[in-house]
C-alpha cells in the first residue's frame, strides 16, 4: 500500500501533467474524476488543488470549477544579476514597455543608504517590465548622478540596464543586500500591473562595488499572484574550488 506522502505526490503528478495539456482559462477534470483515475480520496484531491492554487497554477471560481491559469513567473538569483538575464534563463524575453528616467534630489532615506552628501543628486530609472504583452513588474533604479555624469540625457538602448550600465559607464555591481516582503498595491499599480489582486511582492536591492561603495539601489514591485522569487544560499567558508561548482 502506497504512503500518503506518495499518493498525495502522485496526485500532484497528475495535476501537473493534466495543466501542461491545457491551455490559461481551460477547465480542469472535477475532483471526483481525478480522485477516481488517481486511487485517492476527495480530501487528498482538494488538498493538492489548493497547493497548485497557491502555487499560481490553477484557480478556483466559484460555479465553473477549477481552470488553469498562466504559469508563475519564478526568478531564480544566484548571484547579482539583471531580471533581463533572470529571464532568459527562463527561456522568457523580456520587453520595456516604457521607460521614465530623472534627476533629483533624492530623500534623505535614500542618500543615507547610497552615502551622499547634502544635496548630492542620483539619477533615477522607471520602467515596466513585460513579458509579451503582459506586464510583469515594476522597476526603479536609483544611481549616483556623480558615476553616470548625463545618464538622464542618454537613450539607454539595451533591455538590460546592467549591460548598458557596464557598457557605458564601466559601472558594474560587485555585491548587493537585499529585502523581500510584501504589500497592498496602490490603485496606479494595480492598474499598470493589471493585477487581479492586491498584494504585491517588493524586493528592494541595494549593490556596491568592489571596494564597498554604494552603486545602486533598486525596488522590484511584481503582483504576487504569478510572481515567485527565489535566491540559491552558498556556505561562504568552504574552498574557492567547491564554491565556484556550487555556484554554477
Amino acid at each position: 500500500m502506497k504512503s500518503k506522502s506518495l499518493l498525495y505526490s502522485s496526485v500532484i503528478q497528475t495535476l501537473l501533467e493534466k495543466i501542461n495539456q491545457r491551455q490559461p482559462g481551460d477547465l480542469m477534470p472535477t475532483q471526483s474524476d481525478i480522485a477516481l483515475e488517481t486511487g485517492t480520496s476527495l480530501i487528498t484531491v482538494k488538498r493538492a488543488i489548493s497547493e497548485l492554487v497557491k502555487e499560481g497554477y490553477l484557480e478556483s471560481v466559484p460555479g465553473k470549477g477549477t481552470i488553469v491559469r498562466k504559469p508563475p513567473i519564478i526568478d531564480k538569483h544566484i548571484g547579482v544579476s539583471s531580471w533581463t538575464d533572470s529571464m532568459a534563463n527562463l527561456g522568457e524575453q523580456a520587453q520595456t514597455s516604457w521607460i521614465k528616467t530623472v534627476k533629483r534630489i533624492p530623500p534623505a532615506e535614500v542618500a543615507s543608504l547610497l552615502q551622499l552628501k547634502a544635496r548630492q543628486r542620483t539619477v533615477v530609472v522607471n520602467r515596466l517590465r513585460s513579458i509579451g504583452s503582459t506586464p510583469i513588474c515594476l522597476m526603479q533604479n536609483e544611481i549616483p548622478l556623480d558615476l553616470v555624469p548625463d545618464m538622464h540625457k542618454k537613450e539607454i538602448n539595451s533591455e538590460s540596464l546592467y549591460e548598458w550600465l557596464k557598457k557605458t559607464y564601466d559601472l558594474v555591481p560587485a555585491i548587493a543586500e537585499e529585502e523581500v516582503y510584501a504589500r497592498r498595491a496602490t490603485d496606479y499599480e494595480r492598474s499598470e500591473l493589471k493585477m487581479k489582486d492586491d498584494i504585491l511582492l517588493i524586493i528592494n536591492r541595494i549593490s556596491f562595488s568592489a571596494d564597498g561603495t554604494p552603486v545602486e539601489i533598486s525596488e522590484l514591485k511584481a503582483p504576487s499572484e504569478n510572481y515567485r522569487y527565489r535566491s540559491k544560499q552558498v556556505n561562504t567558508t568552504l574552498e574557492p574550488k567547491i564554491l565556484n561548482t556550487l555556484i554554477k
